[in-house]
């Protein structure tokens, strides 16, 4: 399971401060709290199967029309429906990216094949990965903005994946869930264009609703959006979960201030860990990558803060962490207990675990 390993793990190191996680550092709108605690007598009832109001909700939000649109039990669950559904024989992704696309492909027994991104390009998709789309490559899994790194490809890039992808007969899974706390747009004008698209997007990041587990897939081809749907458990979107993503969806003012502050906080804490002396990567998302010492994610965990080591993803090595973007004053503490690592000071074991 390494290799399929994710961050979040908050049960395992209780009361540690949780960079490992790149979610809203706002957290739950308070909507959606709301929501929660008013319905709590509907949590007896099975879940609507059809999700009615939260494929509602989506729609509105993203600008698509209803048949365009499966909630999901999270990205994970759209990953797994879409591998199930259509059973490729190989599929395509590049390196280091998240390893969900694996692991879905390893559970459907889909031969998948990576492109090794360049370091020296920070880690940007280019039009390379597009060339690598050819005749037997069934399925194609992108991220926009990249996990672990952070960066947003280039439209004409992800065009040309799509054109590519379509002369050889190929799905292109798109995953944007980061997008929405990247600020800017996503890529729901090419749904029309290219019916070999999903777009693949998760509540859990950008409400900060990961343990409730609701995502969505939008898709422009209906009988593939079926099959996706037939893939799938019954009531796989729990009553919480449905409740929870329609309050969220309506708070648009909490997403700008969200927006707002993710761009505010990313900027100043990457100048931070820069003047540590640390090598960290441009990133439009609401977490950064950067390389430093061997082992620095264990000496923050005696601190009581929690990072991701990227040890596990391929064309890393552990030398390289991810951290989220949090509020201003946990971000503060991060930088003072990294001053105090990197530059030979004393540890202190509670700094993050009052925060």
């Amino acid at each position: 399971m390494r290799r399929f390993e994710h961050g979040g793990n908050v049960y395992a190191h209780p009361g540690a401060l949780d960079f490992s996680a790149s979610l809203n550092p706002l957290g739950m709108p308070p909507l959606a709290r709301r929501a929660l605690v008013e319905g709590v007598d509907v949590f007896e009832h099975y879940p609507d199967p059809a999700c009615q109001e939260l494929t509602d909700a989506i729609a509105r939000f993203e600008g698509v029309g209803k048949g365009e649109v499966l909630a999901c039990a999270g990205a994970t669950d759209a990953f797994a429906r879409i591998c199930s559904a259509v059973r490729p024989r190989r599929a395509l992704t590049c390196a280091p990216c998240y390893s969900g696309y694996e692991q879905a492909c390893v559970q459907a027994g889909v031969d998948l094949t990576w492109h090794e991104l360049c370091c020296e390009d920070g880690y940007l998709l280019t039009e390379r990965f597009a060339e690598r789309i050819e005749e037997g490559v069934n399925l194609v899994f992108v991220a926009n903005p990249n996990n672990p790194t952070g960066l947003r490809a280039k439209e004409e890039v992800i065009r040309s994946c799509l054109e590519r992808a379509r002369e050889v007969g190929a799905l292109v899974v798109l995953d944007e869930c980061f997008v929405d706390l990247a600020g800017g747009h996503g890529s729901n004008a090419l749904l029309g264009e290219f019916p070999n698209l999903v777009i693949v997007k998760a509540l859990t990041k950008t409400y900060a609703l990961a343990g409730l587990r609701v995502g969505y897939a939008l898709c422009s081809d209906g009988g593939l959006l079926s099959a996706l749907r037939d893939a799938g458990q019954p009531w796989a979107v729990s009553v919480p979960a449905q409740l929870a993503g329609v309050a969220s969806l309506q708070d648009v003012g909490y997403l700008a201030k969200s927006q707002e502050l993710v761009a505010g906080e990313r900027a100043r804490l990457g100048e931070a860990l820069q003047a540590l002396g640390l090598h960290v990567l441009p990133s439009d998302a609401n977490f950064l990558l950067f390389e430093g010492p061997e082992g620095l994610h264990g000496q923050l965990l005696r601190c009581k803060i929690l990072i991701r080591s990227c040890d596990n993803f391929r064309g890393l090595d552990s030398r390289w962490y991810r951290i989220a973007v949090r509020r201003p004053e946990e971000n503060d503490l991060l930088v003072r207990a990294l001053e105090r690592l990197l530059r030979g000071g004393t540890e202190d074991k509670t700094g993050g675990g009052d925060a």
